[in-house]
This record gives C-alpha cells, structure tokens and sequence, in this order.
C-alpha cells in the first residue's frame, strides 16, 4: 500500500509534453470523409433495436458501431466547428464525444483502438489509419511552425527512449525509497512518451532513419512498463496483462519499413524479432 501510506501516487497515463501542446486547438480542414465506409440500413435499424434492447447483433457489428462513433468523434474533435466550441459531432449528433485537439494524446481512444481492429472490418480500419496520419501530419506542421525547424516523431521517440535508458542505468545507485519512487515515475513517463511517438510516427508514414533501433527500444519499453504495479513497484517479471499483445506490436512492424527491410536481408535481426515477439502474449 506505499501509495496510500504516503501519499503518492504512481500515475500511468502521463499527460503530453507541454512543449509539444499547440496553443490554439488543432483543426484539419482536409479530412477524407469521401472515403468513409458507409453505414447500411440494416446497421442503423440493429443500433435502434440495440438501444432499445431488442434482437441480438454480432461482436462485429457491436465493434463496427464502435468504430463508427469514434471515426465521427474523431472527425468532430478537428473540426473549425470543435475549435469554437459549437461542434455537435457528426451529422449533429450529441452523443458523439466532441474534444479540443491540442496534441494527439487528446485522442488517444483512436490511436489505441487502431492496432485492436479486426480483419473483418478492414474497409474501417483502412479509413481510421487514413484519418489518423491526416491528424498527425497537420499537428506535424503545427509543431514545425511552433518550433521553427522540422518537427519528427521519429526523432523525438528516440530522444524519450534514451533518456529513460540512462535512468534505467542509474537506478540501481539509488537507496531512498522516494528518489527511487520518482525515478520510476520518470522513467515510465519518458518509455510512455517513446512508445506513442514510435507509434505516432508510424502512422503518419514519416521516413524513419534506416538505421534506427526504434521497434526493438519500444519493446524494450513495453516490457519495463509492464514490470510496474499501480503503486510504483518494480516487480522482477512483467505482469502479462499489462504488456500488449503480439498482434499489436504486429501491427507497428508491418507499418515500419524499416524493420521489414532488415528483416528480409538479416537473418540474425529475424531471429531477434522473433524472439522480441514471442516474449509478447498471444
């Protein structure tokens, strides 16, 4: 209970770096609506009965809707409309969560969802990735603007991951329960903000450096994040259900070609990889 007895509290959902916070919320005018799958008759009168507890719908129509309402979420959040605060959601719908975008952890049930949908509703899983990487691109240029040179997730993944490998290093010299507390605490927030941008990079199909060694240090992340229990504990083995499963970290590395490329050429990085993903949970 060291939590509780002192009065800290280990957080694990950092909130974004406050330099990469755009000052005005985030709007993009460009979004490819045209592209969206289109929701049928048969779907709009299964959410009626649905919500009228009525009939029963399959676990892949309950997901498409879920789908559905977040690609309008998402829409409706980038909106000019969201931006003055008059936004309603899609086709003015309330019940549509409506959010002011300032950095794209403000919308992180969209990039979490992504790597979670299945092969059956591809045609929306296509249209969120399209959607994601016009979002992440006009906040690229944003920060660009902010910063006065190119901004790269790429490059901003990495600086994260190292910093939180140096501390990593330096945790064994620590003694006092607090110093160690916080410096868990910075090494998590520095490892959640690697993973994200890893991520963010990806789906904003950012040239990434030939060389780099960004899938193997989000792994590495993912794995010493999920050795930390909610009171800020560093346990010997990772606890499986905080680690994601295999067919997310899947999802990224069909996505980073670069790793695909030395996958195909190293046959020594193909056996890291694999291992790399046979430590993940199925």
């Amino acid at each position: 209970m060291r939590g509780v007895v002192q009065g800290k509290y280990f957080n694990l959902t950092p909130l974004p770096p406050p330099p990469d916070v755009l000052g005005n919320p985030l709007v993009v005018p460009d979004l490819p609506t045209r592209k969206l799958p289109r929701e049928n008759w048969r779907s709009r009168l299964g959410r009626v009965l649905s919500r009228l507890h009525l009939g029963s719908q399959s676990a892949v129509m309950r997901q498409r809707w879920k789908l559905q309402d977040a690609i309008a979420s998402a829409v409706a959040s980038v909106s000019a409309s969201a931006a003055m605060g008059t936004a309603r959601g899609a086709g003015g719908r309330s019940s549509v969560p409506v959010v002011i975008v300032r950095h794209p952890y403000h919308l992180r049930h969209i990039f979490d969802l992504l790597p979670q949908i299945p092969d059956a509703l591809a045609p929306e899983r296509r249209f969120l990735e399209l959607l994601a990487s016009r979002i992440l691109r006009k906040y690229g240029e944003h920060m660009s603007l902010v910063k006065g040179s190119p901004f790269s997730f790429e490059h901003e993944s990495k600086e994260y991951f190292y910093a939180g490998f140096r501390l990593e290093r330096h945790m064994k010299n620590i003694s006092s329960p607090d110093e160690h507390f916080s410096a868990t605490q910075n090494i998590y927030n520095a490892y959640f903000h690697g993973r994200n941008y890893y991520c963010f990079a990806l789906l904003r199909r950012e040239k990434l450096n030939p060389d780099n060694k960004l899938f193997m240090l989000y792994a590495r992340a993912c794995y010493f994040m999920a050795r930390i229990d909610w009171s800020g504990q560093l346990q010997d083995k990772p606890v499986p259900r905080l680690l994601p499963k295999r067919d997310e970290l899947m999802f990224y590395l069909q996505r980073d070609k670069t790793v695909l490329q030395r996958y195909r050429s190293d046959p020594d990085y193909q056996r890291q990889v694999k291992s790399v993903l046979e430590a993940f949970p199925d």
